[in-house]
């Protein structure tokens, strides 16, 4: 009912992540590294952003859902129909990505 409290949430947008194609899979983990640094930036003491969470908009194929997912990131909306009808496409249409987020709370130590 307060006009001043809506459903936003302090988040950083990364957009999307890329590793060239010779360190993915690798033991190097270049992309799980990346998340890490980001991750431990904005808790670290020294940072004011103020960010709860990392959002991601993560292209919508099996390989990219599951490095995200197995870096912690979930799905801002459960399923594929329901983040059609938030972002109003129509249920046949294609969804090209799919936004994750990664709540920072687990970093804090």
């Amino acid at each position: 009912p307060n006009s001043k409290r809506t459903r936003s949430y302090p988040a950083v947008l990364i957009g999307r992540l890329g590793v060239a194609k010779e360190f993915q899979g690798t033991v190097l983990s270049v992309g799980s590294q990346v998340i890490e640094y980001i991750a431990s930036w904005f808790v670290h003491p020294d940072n004011k952003t103020g960010c709860r969470f990392i959002v991601v908009d993560a292209y919508n194929k099996e390989n990219v859902l599951h490095f995200y997912e197995k870096n912690g990131f979930k799905f801002l909306y459960s399923t594929e129909s329901l983040e059609k009808e938030a972002n109003h496409i129509p249920e046949d249409e294609h969804l090209e990505s799919r936004m994750m987020y990664l709540d920072l709370l687990g970093y804090i130590r």
